[in-house]
């Protein structure tokens, strides 16, 4: 299946998105003191925000909380709503964008579905980088 492309950030309000379809994913873009967290996907193989599908009965931010914790290993403070991202693959996919600060990041964390993690600034974007996650941090970076 290929990447999924960027299409349009839209501006909804929290938590539904109007007249588009509710998000089946969630991302976090989460700023640390060294920059935007982004984590080496283990399946894609590549660099891309935290995020993942949103489980039943969790909310949009819940998910972005929790997947924060499990590819990154670190905390949410004070997340906001920025918007709802959609992507396509073949298919419309619509996402929930949050952004969050965090106090810290473990160094060294990996695990099943992380290899590495790094951070993202302005004008240092690591390669591969997912076409979203991209088209994201340029809008919120």
């Amino acid at each position: 299946m290929p990447l999924a492309r960027f299409v349009a950030l839209h501006a909804t309000p929290e938590p539904g998105p109007g007249s588009l379809p509710a998000p089946r994913f969630a991302v976090m873009i989460a700023r640390a003191p060294e920059g935007v967290v982004l984590v080496l996907s283990c399946y894609r193989k590549v660099w891309e925000l935290p995020g993942g599908l949103i489980d039943p009965g969790e909310s949009p931010r819940q998910a972005a909380e929790r997947e924060l914790t499990e590819e990154a290993g670190c905390q949410a403070r004070s997340s906001t709503w920025l918007g709802l991202v959609e992507v396509n693959d073949g298919v419309a996919h619509f996402g929930a964008v949050f952004q969050c600060e965090v106090d810290a990041v473990p160094a060294g964390f990996e695990n099943e579905e992380t290899a590495a993690i790094c951070f993202w600034k302005p004008g240092q974007a690591p390669q591969p980088m997912g076409d979203s996650d991209a088209a994201l941090l340029g809008i919120f970076g």
